[in-house]
């Protein structure tokens, strides 16, 4: 009882009155909510609606200042407003010593974690993930009962169950990208694993009822490429590669030959999905997420320089990889290099599309923290390309990146520029740093930018040190 009064005394202290938490809950569903669609809104308004009436749960309590905080922009990030990010996680932390463990509080590990995504917190992000997925298991999310729904199951709680699934193994597996890291907190999911419906019908839908037949018959995971699905579920069949991508690059087999053909049947399915992607986001702004991540393996990707005399050979990852264990020909090679750039240029096309083109469809809300690093490092191949061949348009192509991240720095504080050294504004008392990769993208004259190394100079499969 003392724990329960304590965190909802301080919950509605923050929040305020009710009619403040409805406007907080509308903002949520209206914007951030439609790049992480787990939590079902049917089920929290029908909750809220209590809150007038009598105190909530303290799980619900903190999951409102969750949703709260993951709205916060970079502009409100100063050390005041900062705070409510270590009240929220202490307040968590808490409830889970006195075992007050639910779905609510699994979804506050979630948008912690997205926040902490989005606001450059890599090493707080990864390990947040794991206790997300540590959460889950306890409550017995990994069981997957959405897979074999009985008649008299309750659907719509199922639904949300997949959700939250799915959305920790989305993170998850973008979060090992970043560090380098082949060890996943989830699961791999099944061929025939049900993947999340259509979202704006889970976001719009009044109930269960009217939501009978689709989650009854869902997408699942091997749901061909030219079939439309929801953002989510589409996020879902692409984080499945990605996660194939990351342990074929920093755990591979001992069989050359396996790896090579691996490598190339990767390579061949990611770019089967890049122009429908490209296609749906144009079209009704579905898939940039999947997009960024499909695109980190395909167009933008690439390790370290390659020690020739052109001094420009940045490899695919796929492609390092395949490079290091056999012998590429000079054609090989070649193609290599050519379908850097053109990949390259095809993001830039996407992205200056999307974002620069049709800005207005994109308020700051909606914009996804997935996209900002996969701009970053294909910025650095038309770094290096024009360095290379001294060619203006590159130069151009670079400008345009630095105006295209310019309008992700009104969302997230990983795409922006810091005069300050890039203090992590989470912890201003501190001397932490974050990598923000517009300050990446303007001091690229100053140091020949890495592209496939984790900016945040923690590589976990090297056993460097995270910082």
């Amino acid at each position: 009882m003392a724990l329960q009064q304590s965190t909802v005394g301080i919950a509605l202290q923050v929040l305020g009155s009710f009619d403040q938490m409805l406007a907080i809950s509308k903002e949520f569903f209206t914007g951030t909510h439609q790049r992480i669609p787990a939590l079902s809104k049917f089920r929290f308004q029908k909750i809220l609606r209590t809150v007038s009436t009598r105190n909530p749960d303290p799980d619900f309590a903190v999951l409102c200042l969750c949703i709260l905080l993951v709205q916060q922009m970079p502009a409100e990030m100063n050390s005041i407003r900062s705070q409510l990010y270590v009240t929220v996680k202490n307040m968590i932390s808490t409830l889970e010593m006195g075992h007050y463990l639910s779905l609510d509080l699994l979804h506050c590990r979630i948008l912690i974690t997205f926040y902490e995504m989005g606001h450059g917190r890599h090493t707080a992000a990864y390990l947040s993930v794991a206790a997300c997925a540590r959460m889950a298991r306890v409550l017995g999310l990994h069981r997957k009962a959405w897979r074999n729904m009985s008649a008299g199951s309750d659907r719509l709680a199922l639904e949300e169950e997949k959700r939250t699934w799915w959305a920790m193994a989305i993170m998850d597996r973008f979060i090992c990208l970043c560090n380098g890291d082949a060890l996943f907190v989830t699961d791999d999911p099944e061929r025939i694993d049900p993947l999340p419906i259509e979202d704006l019908l889970w976001s719009e839908g009044s109930g269960s009822e009217e939501l009978e037949h689709f989650i009854a018959t869902p997408p699942t995971l091997d749901t061909p490429v030219n079939v439309t699905v929801g953002q989510m579920a589409r996020e879902g069949q692409i984080s499945h590669l990605v996660g194939r991508v990351v342990r074929h690059v920093f755990s591979p087999t001992l069989d050359p030959d396996f790896n090579r053909e691996e490598g190339i049947q990767l390579e061949r399915t990611l770019k089967a999905y890049l122009p429908l992607l490209a296609q749906e986001e144009l079209r009704i702004g579905k898939y940039c997420a999947a997009f960024g991540m499909c695109n980190r393996f395909v167009s933008s990707s690439y390790l370290s320089v390659h020690s020739q005399s052109d001094n420009h050979s940045a490899l695919f990852i796929l492609y390092e990889f395949m490079l290091n264990h056999s012998n590429e020909s000079a054609a090989g090679r070649q193609r290599i290099l050519q379908s850097m750039e053109e990949t390259s240029h095809g993001a830039l096309m996407f992205s200056r599309a999307s974002y620069l083109d049709r800005c207005e469809n994109y308020p700051a809300e909606v914009l996804s923290p997935y996209l900002p690093y996969s701009l970053c490092q294909a910025a650095g191949i038309q770094y290096r390309l024009w360095k290379h061949t001294n060619d203006p348009k590159y130069k151009e192509h670079i400008e345009t990146f630095k105006d295209i991240m310019g309008e992700f720095t009104r969302r997230w504080v990983v795409a922006s520029e810091s005069s300050t050294g890039s203090v992590c504004l989470c912890y201003p008392s501190t001397n932490a740093v974050t990598d923000e990769y517009l300050t990446i993208i303007k001091n690229f004259d100053q140091s020949w930018p890495f592209i496939a190394v984790p900016f945040q100079r923690g590589f976990l499969s090297t056993g460097k040190p995270v910082t």
